[in-house]
């Protein structure tokens, strides 16, 4: 029996997010992975869009997953460390951060997601006080490596918003928003703003 290949499935999961729907394509790249178990690049896709959707405890696992395939995956730890910060797992997720950043010190993406982190931390009072001051230079260096970046310009906006700086912060929601229209907290954050 012809079955079907990986990339079919993640040639139709990228249609689906072009058109923005964003749960249809991760059970295409479910799909994928059941059939390239495999391929890491399919665990740590489907991870990024679970983060988005909100399904942080899916992404950790599909995140570990990648990483028992490739432990040196410097965007799959960069993604394990966002979504154990969205769990408030903040330890875990710094360390897993400061590991994307060893294999890969030119990873924007996880510099970004650092910047998010120390901010969570600090807002949960968990932080010391260099925590918001390191998550204000880390979304610095994620702007210097990668200015255009949705990422880069998510964790630009929050840290101007809770600087206060709402102007500017709405400016960089804005120019998010322009990368994707179809992430929701990103239009909250422009709206709160």
């Amino acid at each position: 029996t012809a079955t079907r290949s990986a990339e079919s499935y993640v040639s139709e999961a990228e249609g689906q997010l072009a058109e923005g729907k964003m749960a249809p394509a991760i059970e295409l790249y479910d799909e994928a992975v059941r059939s390239d178990p495999q391929d890491a690049s399919l665990y740590v896709a489907m991870a990024r869009l679970q983060i988005y959707m909100g399904n942080y405890a899916e992404a950790v696992v599909n995140t570990q997953n990648a990483l028992l395939l490739n432990n040196n995956n410097s965007t799959a730890n960069a993604l394990l460390g966002w979504a154990l910060g969205f769990q408030g797992e903040y330890l875990d997720a710094i360390s897993s951060l400061n590991r994307a950043l060893e294999l890969d010190p030119n990873n924007a993406a996880a510099y970004a997601y650092l910047s998010e982190v120390l901010l969570a931390q600090n807002e949960a009072g968990q932080g010391d006080l260099n925590t918001l001051d390191n998550a204000v230079n880390a979304s610095r260096k994620a702007q210097e490596l990668d200015p255009n970046s949705l990422e880069t310009h998510r964790a630009r906006g929050l840290i101007l918003e809770a600087t206060a700086n709402y102007e500017e912060a709405m400016r960089e929601f804005e120019a998010a928003v322009s990368r994707n229209p179809n992430i929701s907290d990103l239009h909250l954050a422009l709206g709160r703003n």
